[in-house]
């Protein structure tokens, strides 16, 4: 048995204890034997079990309950208004509680209710109502037990709440049980232990039964082979809960939901292979576990997950911890480089809830896992050299150096991930040339690509980085020698986009009649998509002739079209990256000011507001006198 295997047997047999000494104290406390002038905590972090254990407990008892959360409320007002709806069963009723909270003070008249639409009056509600008796209907009011559940999430001040738990148990002799995770209130309220010192009598932690749970969320996944292999690999699922569920059951449940959205996809061939479905289950448990706590952004996630040497190399470089190596430091038994599912699913799913069937199988299909040695990519078989032998190292090195003399790697994500390889494999001496060789041997490489017309245009309608490829960071990312390379590629990429300027304004003006509001979606930034060309000075190319001609041929909502993005893609000047096309926009309106008079009367004066409203504003100038008034 390991010793993690130990450490969870002895979890579980200690939680069990505790807890049950907890529910022994409790049935102790509760009766009306023990006249006890105290109330009781029952403390644990946040998902540990607390609520499930009280309410577990409040079935098997005789003591006569009142059950509130005080989660979000803001007055005591608010507490009694509970309390009140629950001694009375009309109030109480489910009819009530859909139509809203009622106030007492919001009763002014006797009126009869009919709950449930049978015709029949279920109660009378008098204007004269009595003050709010805890013990009503009890033979033994010492049978009265009061529960204030999330202490912590509520917003009165905790001093108040106490006060009014603390009016019930020293003045009316009941008794009360407050659960809280203890650590968030005194954060909270920095005079609560002193309070508490005046209330609560028993301070009682739980500890979370996790095999419990586990065994009762298994009754929660739908998918049946995916509940059938949770259920095979219980300690797996244990085990990086114990590392990184932080004691709450809440993030073990839907981390265990968020491995059936992505095993619901799984094909048998997949399934087939358990080692490698294990792997993903680590994976995505660990991720999800680490999403839901708060302590991992989409950024976190990228540079934990296939990321290891990149990281490495940062944290030397830097000497700065990051959260994604508080994450792998945190779970020793998993190998974030190798858990068979791709980032881009995993961040899909935990940040956008995107959940695509056939990326999830093309993503299994491309591991390591799933694909033959032959199969794989060279920039991923150099990458995993770190864990090979050095005859590994050395044939793979050797294919590197033919396929970049060959000149046969042509896609810029494959190209970027070997020019970071050469700079390492530079530095470990796997091949002989030093870093500015790699460099000089980098930039002649991409110049034959542009002289070739190979340079591939960058995609501009998403977020692009030259970092990071196939959710994989280059290695070498932050040295000035790759970002030299990675900066050459993409001034390279800009001319080819430049040269392409004239036939890209001239389709823009083609679809501008038909598809107005697409084209402005493509020239201005907005709200709704990437605009992949407002930064670009495409306009520029056209002759301003041309486009005045093609706007004064337009219908009018075309023309006020057309100088709305005008107005929009300057009015923000971005930078200088627009210049060239200010002087553009300058000239187009000297000739539309010159052609008004030859338009028809109301032509003329609506293309002159038009004008006087989009264009002049954009001058260089204060000059507005060619528009008039």
């Amino acid at each position: 048995m390991s010793d993690t295997t130990d450490k969870l047997e002895g979890t579980k047999r200690d939680a069990h204890i505790v807890n049950s000494a907890i529910k022994r104290f409790l049935a102790y406390y509760v009766d009306p034997a023990h006249p006890l002038d105290y109330a009781v905590l029952v403390s644990g972090p946040w998902g540990s079990g607390k609520t499930h254990l009280i309410k577990n407990f409040l079935t098997g008892t005789s003591a006569k309950p009142l059950y509130v959360s005080l989660y979000g409320m803001t007055s005591v007002t608010q507490i009694e208004d509970e309390f009140y709806r629950q001694l009375h069963p009309v109030l109480s009723h489910p009819g009530m509680k859909l139509a809203g909270a009622v106030s007492k003070g919001l009763l002014k008249a006797a009126f009869k209710i009919d709950l449930n639409s049978d015709g029949k009056d279920d109660g009378t509600i008098s204007p004269s109502l009595p003050e709010l008796d805890l013990r009503t209907g009890l033979d033994d009011p010492r049978g009265r037990l009061l529960v204030f559940d999330d202490l912590e999430r509520c917003r009165i001040p905790v001093s108040e709440v106490l006060g009014f738990v603390n009016a019930y148990v020293e003045h009316e002799k009941l008794k009360a049980i407050i659960v809280a995770n203890e650590t968030k209130v005194m954060e909270g309220d920095e005079t609560y232990l002193e309070i508490k010192e005046k209330l609560i009598g028993q301070t009682l932690e739980v500890l979370p039964e996790t095999q419990a749970a586990f065994a009762s969320f298994l009754t929660l996944i739908s998918d049946q082979r995916t509940r059938d292999f949770l259920e095979e690999h219980a300690d797996v699922v244990l085990a990086v809960h114990a590392e990184g569920g932080r004691g709450n059951l809440r993030t073990l449940k839907h981390a265990m939901w968020d491995f059936e959205k992505l095993s619901r996809h799984f094909e048998k061939r997949h399934w087939d292979k358990s080692p490698s479905m294990t792997k993903a289950l680590r994976g995505v448990l660990a991720t999800s576990m680490e999403r839901r706590a708060g302590k991992m952004v989409e950024a976190d996630l990228e540079r934990l997950v296939g990321n290891t040497f990149s990281r490495i190399f940062h944290k030397e470089a830097s000497a700065k911890t990051t959260a994604a190596d508080e994450i792998d430091d945190r779970y020793k038994q998993i190998d974030f480089d190798d858990i068979v599912i791709s980032v881009g699913v995993l961040a899909g799913m935990l940040f956008r809830g995107d959940v695509d069937g056939d990326a999830i199988r093309a993503s299994l299909d491309a591991s390591s896992d799933f694909l033959q040695p032959e199969e794989q990519p060279l920039w991923h078989r150099a990458h995993h050299t770190f864990y090979g032998d050095d005859d590994e190292a050395d044939i793979v090195a050797a294919q590197v150096e033919h396929a970049f003399a060959s000149g046969s790697v042509k896609a810029r994500g494959q190209l970027m991930h070997l020019f970071g390889i050469r700079l390492w494999f530079s530095t470990l001496g796997l091949i002989d040339r030093n870093r500015q060789q790699v460099v000089d041997e980098g930039l002649a490489y991409i110049a034959k690509l542009e002289d070739a017309g190979e340079i591939a245009e960058i995609d501009r309608s998403s977020f692009d980085r030259d970092n990071s490829f196939f959710q994989t960071r280059v290695i070498d990312e932050t040295t000035p020698e790759y970002r030299t390379l990675a900066d050459a590629y993409s001034e390279a990429s800009n001319r080819v986009l430049r040269s392409k300027y004239l036939t890209i304004a001239h389709e823009l003006i083609r679809r501008l009649p038909c598809e107005p509001d697409e084209v402005l979606l493509d020239m201005v930034v907005n709200n709704v998509r990437s605009a992949p060309y407002f930064d670009q000075p495409i306009l520029a190319a056209l002759p301003p002739e041309y486009f005045v001609k093609c706007v004064l041929g337009w219908p009018p909502k075309i023309q006020s079209q057309a100088l709305n993005i005008l107005h929009g893609r300057h009015e923000l000047r971005h930078g200088d990256m627009l210049t060239s096309e200010r002087a553009w926009v300058t000239r187009v309106d000297d000739l539309l000011t010159a052609a008004l008079p030859a338009q028809r009367p109301m032509s003329r004066e609506r293309l002159r507001a038009a004008i006087a409203r989009k264009l002049t504003p954009l001058r260089p100038t204060s000059d507005t006198s060619a528009v008039g008034p």
